[in-house]
């Protein structure tokens, strides 16, 4: 019977192991996982994904809704997706974020062209990580959705397979120009009688607030 107590309390003093995660805050969202893409909710924002210790190639993307200088409106901006190569430690979480404040549409827009980014380790030591940039066009996502033929890789299938193989394209020559920054600016409803899927899509996207079109996005990847 003492033995049987001396084991439970030496248990309950033990520390507890849970699994190493890298989390992040609204602007970023994750796309692949080491190849696989990462499932989200239709109705949440994935701030945090779980890790095997070793190296791990997360694909991230930033996407903010930024308000405008003049008036109240926003702007959504979003970058092409970029693959972090992070050496995980075991027993260590990690916190993700911009390396700088963005406040505007300008800071927004040059940010998007070429995201940085700060990775904290909750031991206190300096995370070891990489980051590459990958070619994509976000917009080939719409495109599928109306049924339209895309002309270059989905912002998915370029991530995806730089997470996989490692051969995300770093900025050199032609595949140096800085990544399209989508910008989209609100504009009035279509006319009455108008029903063209595509006018009515783009319209409602640009309607949306920034949960929404995350949710949107999630759901619309989950389609093709």
């Amino acid at each position: 019977m003492k033995k049987a107590v001396a084991l439970s309390l030496a248990l309950l003093a033990s520390p507890i192991s849970w699994a190493e995660s890298l989390t992040i805050p609204m602007e970023f969202e994750f796309v692949a996982l080491d190849g696989t893409k990462v499932q989200t909710s239709l109705f949440s924002h994935k701030d945090e994904l779980e890790l095997a210790p070793g190296e791990r190639k997360i694909a991230l993307q930033y996407k903010d809704l930024v308000p405008e200088s003049v008036g109240d409106g926003h702007r959504r901006v979003s970058s092409s997706p970029f693959v972090i190569t992070l050496n995980v430690d075991e027993g260590v979480d990690y916190a993700l974020k911009a390396d700088r404040r963005i406040t505007d549409i300008k800071t927004a827009e040059a940010y998007a062209k070429a995201p940085k980014v700060v990775i904290t380790a909750s031991n206190g030591s300096q995370a070891q990580f990489s980051l590459q940039q990958t070619q994509s066009d976000e917009s080939t996502i719409v495109d599928k959705l109306l049924g339209e033929q895309p002309t270059a890789p989905s912002a998915e299938e370029a991530a995806l397979a730089a997470t996989a193989s490692g051969s995300a394209v770093a900025a050199s020559s032609k595949a140096s120009a800085p990544a399209e920054v989508k910008a989209t600016e609100v504009k009035p409803a279509p006319a009455q009688g108008d029903d063209r899927a595509e006018e009515m899509l783009k319209y409602w996207w640009e309607q949306a607030d920034a949960e929404t079109r995350k949710a949107f996005m999630s759901w619309a990847v989950q389609q093709l």
